[in-house]
């Protein structure tokens, strides 16, 4: 046998490596687009605005969405367990959360347990419609952190 039909160990072994590291690339390719970090605040004349859906939509592709707190925070996720939008322009709906939230009960001034006051009449949103189904409200999402914070107005 001659030397050059022979591969030594070293070499079986790091063309191996090589092909295993070339599989690993090819395969952990993903079509998720690059996403910037959203947070930010909504009030509804100078008030935080509780339990309210935030959905960025980007001009093309999968929107994202995030709920308000009780301060009015609210962080994006854009798909199960990833934070985050489409970097880009966004479209901005703020709206009533479509999710049934069971209203609690209240204790009134006498002692005595009420029903709490529903947030909002059923058909009537709390939310002006330039901010939710006619949004007016538009962003540029860029990599990294943003903040878009989102001071409301009835009138």
């Amino acid at each position: 046998m001659s030397a050059n039909t022979v591969m030594n160990p070293l070499r079986v072994s790091l063309i191996t490596l090589g092909m295993l590291v070339i599989l690993h690339v090819g395969c952990s390719s993903s079509d998720q687009p690059d996403l910037g970090q959203v947070t930010g605040t909504v009030t509804l004349d100078g008030k935080p605005l509780t339990g309210v859906a935030v959905v960025f939509q980007p001009e093309t592709g999968r929107p994202a969405r995030g709920m308000t707190d009780a301060e009015g925070k609210y962080e994006l996720t854009y798909i199960r367990e990833t934070k985050g939008t489409k970097v880009g322009p966004n479209r901005v709906e703020i709206a009533p959360s479509e999710e049934g939230e069971e209203s609690g009960d209240v204790e009134a001034a006498d002692g005595e347990t009420q029903p709490a006051p529903s947030p909002s009449k059923p058909g009537k949103p709390t939310v002006p419609a330039r901010y939710n189904a006619q949004s007016e409200l538009k962003v540029d999402v860029v990599p990294g952190e943003n903040t878009f914070d989102f001071p409301l107005e009835s009138k």
